[in-house]
């Protein structure tokens, strides 16, 4: 599927919960942070996964650190394609990566579900250059 094709599925709620896996919301994290400053491609994301879950009847499956989380990590790479970016970090994109940041205790707490918690363990990666990505 096109990225056009899953953005307009996904932002219709159309897409099957079957092609929306963690690949898939990392590439609709790329997709946002490749068209708009980061603010607003959080914001996007946000309220799309928002729309989404409670689309598929479980509103409570969204979290905002983890989405915040995997957006900035996404944003401190300048990779020119997701295939690109998948390829080059396949073998990091898991939960195990942030675990190098946050302690599991607190990226499970209901404060991190319901709002950003900084991590505890260690500073997140620099963004990449504003001239790449736009305003940040």
């Amino acid at each position: 599927m096109s990225d056009a094709e899953f953005l307009a599925e996904f932002r219709a709620c159309t897409l099957p919960p079957t092609c929306f896996h963690h690949s898939d919301h990392l590439r609709l994290a790329w997709l946002h942070i490749h068209q708009s400053p980061l603010e607003i491609a959080i914001e996007n994301v946000r309220s799309g996964i928002q729309a989404y879950a409670k689309h598929l009847g479980k509103p409570g499956l969204y979290h905002e650190t983890l989405t915040v989380a995997w957006m900035r990590l996404i944003a401190s790479h300048d990779e020119p394609t997701f295939h690109d970016f998948l390829r080059l970090n396949e073998h990091r994109l898991n939960g195990e990566l942030l675990h190098r940041f946050w302690s599991p205790e607190r990226l499970q707490s209901e404060k991190a579900r319901e709002e950003w918690v900084a991590p505890d363990r260690r500073e997140l990666p620099k963004l990449v250059s504003p001239l790449i990505w736009g305003n940040r």
